[in-house]
């Protein structure tokens, strides 16, 4: 699978996730911050730490790529909760925006510890915002200490979700490190062999616990979370992305043409636009949740379908124009190609 199409994949997991009782959230999650941790460090070693002020440089660079989709679908989520009310009354009292939330629906920091955020999916990009101002530090430990800085990192990480579970980037860093790690020693990555095994296994587990009745209630979490949900849901998508990681990084050597990478871009926007809709529902239409299951799944659909299309629209119109001149900014703090080479000098 070429890779922008896995990472839309991914995302419509999340969609499937959110927006039914499949408790397989958070397995995508997983496997995008490892992703994530590939692909910092590949564009750290080709392209950033030859530019100007290398550093500033990747860093305006990353959170230019993540705000102009986030504050579109935080702006749209904060109209709904805070000035839609005030025309059409919902069913469901919309909880009241505590300034924490209010605030960082605008600065992406602070969004996975704040309470009430109208933008639920975007908990991650706050996660990911913080990884990017120690990715750099991250790469340079681990090149000069790649096993002990390993060793460390999952410690830390062993420390971080003892204290905090996982309301701190720590928490997530080892999938991070992993990722970095696969692209610093491409010896390392799977086979074919190995990422077809990493494709099925998940599949597999997923239909034991769908197909067994005691281990069904870890599997689907419904309206109600269940104890078991609770418990073990959180191992089971571990465990899930674990299994997968070898099938995620073969993608990266896939060669990824003109649709996949527009695919990759639209992973983005679904991920966070999808939930508007849900979000409207939610508090607009709740009397859709008190049909049968097929005509509930009726009445899901067309929201699918138009979180589908909303996403093509903001990818199209919105992600991939900044995306452009964020590329061209980049460009401009890179050192030229070309270089004048003094006459009767030969390589």
């Amino acid at each position: 699978m070429a890779p922008g199409a896995f990472r839309f994949f991914l995302a419509t997991v999340v969609l499937v996730f959110h927006y039914s009782s499949f408790g397989v959230g958070h397995t995508p999650v997983y496997l995008f911050f490892a992703l994530s941790g590939y692909w910092v460090y590949s564009m750290w070693q080709q392209k950033y730490q030859s530019t100007r002020d290398p550093y500033l440089t990747f860093v305006i660079s990353r959170v230019w790529r993540l705000a102009p989709v986030f504050l579109l679908c935080s702006l749209a989520a904060l109209a709904m909760v805070m000035i839609l009310p005030h025309v059409i009354q919902p069913q469901v009292p919309f909880p009241p925006v505590e300034p924490h939330a209010l605030l960082s629906s605008f600065v992406i920091l602070g969004y996975n510890t704040a309470s009430g955020v109208p933008l639920v999916p975007a908990w991650s990009l706050d996660i990911e915002l913080q990884f990017y101002f120690l990715a750099p530090l991250v790469i340079v430990l681990l090149q000069k200490r790649p096993l002990l800085v390993s060793l460390a990192v999952l410690a830390l990480s062993a420390v971080s979700i003892a204290v905090f579970y996982d309301r701190v980037m720590t928490s997530y860093l080892p999938w991070f490190v992993l990722g970095i790690l696969m692209a610093k020693y491409p010896a390392a990555r799977p086979g074919k062999r190995l990422a077809l095994w990493s494709a099925a296994l998940p599949l597999a587990v997923i239909a034991v616990f769908a197909g067994v009745p005691a281990l069904r209630p870890v599997l689907f979490g419904g309206a109600v979370h269940s104890a078991l949900y609770v418990a073990y849901n959180p191992l089971l998508n571990i465990g899930l992305a674990v299994l997968a990681v070898p099938f995620a990084f073969s993608t990266v050597t896939v060669r990824s043409g003109r649709f996949d990478r527009v695919l990759s871009d639209a992973s983005y926007s679904l991920y966070l636009v999808h939930w508007l809709p849900l979000l409207f529902v939610a508090h607009y239409a709740t009397h859709l949740s008190a049909l049968p299951s097929p005509w509930r799944a009726l009445a899901t659909a067309p929201l699918i379908v138009i979180s589908f299309a909303l996403s093509a629209l903001i990818t199209l119109y919105v992600d991939r124009p900044c995306s452009h001149a964020r590329e061209r900014f980049v460009k401009q703090r890179s050192p030229s190609r070309e270089t004048v080479r003094p006459m009767g000098v030969t390589n």
